[in-house]
C-alpha cells in the first residue's frame, strides 16, 4: 500500500511539473507574442513619427529656401529703392539748379528792362530838350536835317532792343558803349550855342519875314 502511494504522489508530482512546466511555456509564448506585438506596434508608429519628422524637415527646408528667396528680393528691392533716391534727388537739385538759374536770369532781365526804362526815360527827356532848347521850331527843323540820328529818338531805342540780348556780356557791352555814346553826345552839342549859332546865321530873307 505505502508503496503504491508513493508511486501515486510521484506520478501527481510530475503530472503537475509538466502542467507548469506548459503553464510556463504558454506564459512564455504569450509574452513573447507580446512583445512581438508591441515591437511591431512600435515600428509603426517610429515609422510614422520619422515620416512625420521628414516632412517637417522638407517644409523646413522648402521655408527656409522661400525665405531666402524673399531676402535676396528684399535685398534687390532695397537697392533699386535706394537707387531711384539717388535718380530723384539727383534729378530734383538739377530741377532746383535750373530754377535757381531761372531765377538768376529773371533779376537780371530785370535789372536790364530797369535800367533800359530809365535810358528810355532819360532819351525821352533829352529829346524833349532838344525840341524846347531852339528859340524857333525852324531851328530844330534844321538842326535835324542837319543830323537826323542825333534827333531820332528810333535809333537809341534799337540799341535798347539789343540791350535785351540773352548773352550777359554782351548786353553789358552794349550798355556801356550805348552810355558812352550817350554821354558823348552830351558832351559835344552845347545847344545854347547852337541856338546862338542859328540867331547869327539867319538868313536875311527869313528875318524880313
Amino acid at each position: 500500500m505505502y508503496n503504491d502511494f508513493k508511486k501515486s504522489q510521484a506520478e501527481l508530482k510530475r503530472r503537475n511539473d509538466v502542467e507548469y512546466a506548459s503553464k510556463v511555456e504558454i506564459d512564455c509564448a504569450k509574452a513573447k507574442g507580446d512583445l512581438i506585438s508591441y515591437k511591431m506596434e512600435s515600428q509603426k508608429s517610429f515609422n510614422k513619427y520619422t515620416h512625420t519628422i521628414n516632412d517637417l524637415n522638407q517644409t523646413i527646408s522648402e521655408m527656409k529656401k522661400n525665405l531666402s528667396a524673399h531676402q535676396e528680393t528684399i535685398s534687390i528691392l532695397s537697392q533699386q529703392k535706394e537707387a531711384q533716391i539717388k535718380l530723384y534727388k539727383t534729378r530734383e537739385d538739377k530741377e532746383l539748379d535750373k530754377v535757381v538759374a531761372l531765377e538768376n536770369k529773371v533779376k537780371f532781365l530785370d535789372n536790364i528792362i530797369y535800367k533800359t526804362d530809365q535810358l528810355v526815360q532819360t532819351m525821352n527827356m533829352l529829346n524833349n530838350k532838344c525840341r524846347t532848347s531852339f528859340a524857333k521850331l525852324e531851328f530844330l527843323k534844321k538842326a535835324q536835317r542837319a543830323n537826323p540820328r542825333l534827333y531820332d529818338i528810333g535809333c537809341y531805342n534799337d540799341n535798347l532792343a539789343l540791350m535785351l540780348a540773352p548773352e550777359s556780356d554782351e548786353v553789358i557791352h552794349l550798355e556801356k558803349e550805348s552810355r558812352s555814346k550817350l554821354s558823348d553826345l552830351i558832351r559835344l552839342f552845347d545847344y545854347d550855342k547852337l541856338n546862338n549859332l542859328y540867331d547869327l546865321f539867319v538868313p536875311q530873307r527869313e528875318k524880313s519875314s
